[in-house]
């Protein structure tokens, strides 16, 4: 799944091995997450799923 998260949020997930750099990023917020394997993962990836969303909506600092 490909997602956006602030730089060293998606350097953390990377780090963490749930995903890797996304090929052609252009910025070191783009990465490409795995998908799960069990509901345990499914848990983890469904948070940084929301935790994306969040950082794509007020990243420009509008509310909207």
């Amino acid at each position: 799944m490909h997602l956006c998260l602030p730089a060293q949020r998606a350097k953390e997930v990377c780090d963490a091995g749930w995903g890797e750099p996304h090929g052609y990023a252009d910025h070191d917020t783009e990465i490409m997450v795995y998908g799960p394997r069990d509901d345990n993962e499914l848990v983890v990836v469904l948070a940084l799923l929301s935790e994306s969303v969040t950082f794509a909506r007020y990243a420009g600092g509008s509310n909207a």
